[in-house]
């Protein structure tokens, strides 16, 4: 019966039923985040990119925390809301059996709406990736079980389609860098890993890793170079329209000084990991110091360091698709984990690659499932949405946010010891 269901099931049936069940979901609501990107989006428009992170006042609307491509994408989502609001409003005019309610609601919440859509392609595309990998290491029957977890899987859509955060999207673009790179398609990645980190800067903790690949091809001096100029070319076209100085240089200072940094310096800003443990939840500056010696910030980073060396040292000897994979998972995690100005959102990046482990090694079967959970429960910790009254008292109890946030930690230091994959260890 279960080989007829999965003969039955095609990946175009499983897709048009992702993006069907997203559709609907759509309209429903949005995070506070994607309110601050229709202001940025308002306002690129408005007042054009040359000094956008510079001198525009933005008032209470929140500053820029985000790289370059972040606000062309608002600002293209605002021209076609924009666009799409002049034919309604012709319609709306002319037609009189156009329901004008529907004007109103386009008014107030269109732009917004917009910002999720092209977060709901990215779910059909991550879906279909994972499927066609899975398809060429393991079969169709094994690829369309991924597919039907991923099409059905509440991290993705609340993240997307719930929430609006654009995770999907940035995981897509470095996860099909990290296969390119492996392919020695050295342009194809450079573009794709500058998509990712150019629209939200979280995955540059990925490239620890990508040195590792790197080594371990023994790319040419030469080749090397090119890359950093293609690289450089990019990053110029996508910084000269807001630099109001040496592109480059400017690039740099605001990198640096307005993006990397986050709006929050806070020990954790809802992360359910290590400092959690200690602090819970609780708003705490991560400048200030620990034994009245070192600040918490700068501790953290050094604990960071020390795992990703180890982590970079375990793949270099043991290099393998599977183990970069793994690295990829360690490093989110340990990032996730015991650094500071962590989100509620920052184990997503681990959850793709460890699905795709659980075809290698049955073992990550319990990983992915514990990290799914955990993970959930903190995306839904202080927005909650949808209600469940009993989640929600669970989720104000300390000892219930110490608990996940041990399990987190206890997860990690697992992942961090478990042996290095080999490669006949597809079961």
């Amino acid at each position: 019966m279960a080989k007829t269901f999965f003969q039955k099931i095609t990946i175009k049936k499983i897709l048009v039923f992702s993006a069907i069940s997203r559709l609907l979901l759509l309209p429903w609501t949005y995070h506070g985040d994607v309110i601050v990107t229709y202001w940025w989006g308002k306002f690129a428009k408005e007042f054009t990119w040359r000094g956008y992170y510079d001198w525009l006042n933005f008032g209470g609307y929140g500053r820029p925390d985000q790289p370059m491509l972040n606000i062309v994408y608002d600002w293209l989502i605002r021209l076609l809301y924009e666009f799409i609001y002049k034919i309604m409003w012709f319609i709306n005019v002319n037609i009189p059996i156009f329901p004008s309610k529907i004007m109103s609601w386009y008014f107030f919440h269109g732009n917004q709406i917009l910002l999720k859509l092209p977060m709901l392609v990215a779910d059909i595309f991550l879906i279909y990736f994972v499927y066609k990998f899975i398809s060429k290491e393991f079969g169709f029957t094994k690829a369309k079980i991924a597919a039907i977890i991923l099409a059905l899987y509440p991290p993705l859509f609340h993240n997307s389609i719930i929430w609006g955060s654009g995770d999907s999207i940035i995981n897509l673009f470095a996860l099909l860098a990290v296969f390119t790179l492996y392919k020695k398609k050295y342009y194809s990645f450079i573009l794709l890993f500058l998509i990712s980190v150019l629209y939200k800067s979280s995955l540059l903790i990925w490239c620890p890793v990508f040195l590792v690949i790197i080594l371990k091809q023994r790319i040419k001096i030469k080749d090397i170079l090119l890359m950093g100029g293609f690289a450089s070319i990019l990053i110029y076209i996508v910084s000269r329209p807001f630099a109001i100085k040496n592109s480059f240089v400017w690039f740099y200072e605001t990198m640096t000084q307005k993006i990397l940094p986050g709006a929050m310096p806070q020990i954790t800003s809802n992360a359910m990991n290590f400092w959690a443990i200690i602090f819970g939840l609780k708003p705490r500056l991560d400048e200030s110091l620990f034994l009245n010696i070192i600040s918490f910030r700068s501790l953290s980073l050094i604990i960071c360091v020390i795992l990703y060396i180890y982590i970079l040292i375990k793949l270099y000897k043991n290099y393998s698709l599977k183990s970069i994979l793994l690295s990829l998972v360690e490093i989110t995690l340990v990032t996730f984990v015991f650094m500071t100005r962590m989100h509620e959102r920052y184990t997503f990046p681990a959850l793709i690659p460890l699905l795709i482990l659980c075809f290698y090694d049955r073992q990550f079967i319990k990983y992915f499932v514990i990290l799914s959970i955990t993970h959930y429960l903190n995306i839904y910790n202080w927005w909650f949405v949808p209600k469940i009254p009993v989640l929600i008292s669970l989720l104000n109890l300390e000892i219930v946010i110490r608990s996940i946030s041990v399990i987190n930690l206890l997860l990690t230091i697992k992942l961090l010891t478990i042996k290095p994959i080999t490669d006949n260890a597809k079961k």
